[in-house]
């Protein structure tokens, strides 16, 4: 009995599966730096962003276990998945409110350039027309 209780207290000391996981944010991008036990970064580590329950973006960290992403929620969960049963989930706010998402700046800007070279062609066929039509 002695040794499975000092089996337990040793197994209880180990942190062979121990992943640590730490965000900060920098400016309007979150710094995520991961490492197992023993300073062993977390390389190629797949990093998932979370909100309510859904991910938004999946992304992988860099040979020394880092990333940077930019941050698209004010509050949201990243996992990391480290392989072989070594995850991490934490939670992540912002220390104050990020800008609006500019994708409605660039679908407007995506509507102009397609209106535009829409209306370009439609001016050189018009022309051509004319043209044609003159002899």
């Amino acid at each position: 009995m002695l040794k499975i209780v000092l089996a337990f207290v040793i197994c209880a000391t180990l942190n062979a599966h121990s992943l640590k996981v730490f965000a900060a944010q920098d400016g309007d991008f979150v710094d995520i730096k991961t490492y197992f036990y023993g300073n062993s970064p977390c390389k190629e580590c797949k990093v998932e962003f979370i909100k309510d329950g859904k991910i938004f973006e999946t992304l992988k960290t860099d040979d020394k276990g880092e990333l940077k992403a930019k941050l698209k929620e004010n509050k949201f969960e990243i996992l990391v998945d480290g392989g072989l049963a070594h995850e991490k989930k934490i939670t992540f706010e912002t220390n104050s409110p990020i800008a609006a998402d500019e994708s409605s700046e660039s679908n407007q800007a995506y509507i102009t350039k397609f209106a535009i070279a829409f209306g370009a062609i439609f001016g050189i066929f018009a022309l051509l027309y004319l043209l044609k039509r003159r002899k």
